[in-house]
């Protein structure tokens, strides 16, 4: 069994997502792979409504590859670069327990944005990473409306 269809059976049927779509920011899901479940980190029956999280957590396979993204969509201000990177970990903290061990993965965090992010908010950007299972990442900058395979194939 895969990665994706062991993920997807570990999370309730109501928290999956056809889309990625919040507050006014949409990241579109053409080219991605077909193989894919897509979390909404709002569902409160995963569990996690006291910790920081982002917005969806998506999970993709093709071949021998798979994609764990979290994503946190912003259709307002940034804010906070803090605050967005500890939401993003908390999507990691989901991932972390729903992966499979000894599944090799492609870590991509990924921030969604529609207004400008100001110069030294950008920088500070570019320097949080995001750990999973020993994998750390930088967090993709992509703005809303963009194509997710954009930010997948960005290594």
């Amino acid at each position: 069994m895969g990665s994706v269809a062991e993920i997807s059976d570990r999370v309730p049927d109501c928290c999956k997502a056809e889309r990625c779509n919040r507050d006014g920011c949409k990241i579109r899901l053409n080219g991605v792979p077909a193989s894919r479940v897509i979390i909404d980190m709002d569902c409160g029956k995963l569990g996690i409504d006291s910790e920081k999280r982002c917005d969806y957590l998506f999970v993709g396979e093709e071949g021998a590859v798979t994609w764990i993204a979290p994503i946190e969509l912003k259709g307002g201000k940034v804010g906070s670069v803090t605050k967005v990177a500890d939401q993003i970990r908390g999507g990691v903290k989901l991932a972390d327990r729903l992966l499979p061990t000894g599944r090799k993965f492609r870590l991509v965090p990924v921030l969604a944005h529609e207004k400008p992010i100001h110069r030294h908010d950008r920088r500070q950007l570019r320097r949080e990473k995001v750990s999973l299972r020993g994998s750390r990442k930088l967090i993709k900058i992509v703005r809303c409306g963009d194509q997710l395979v954009k930010a997948l194939n960005s290594d």
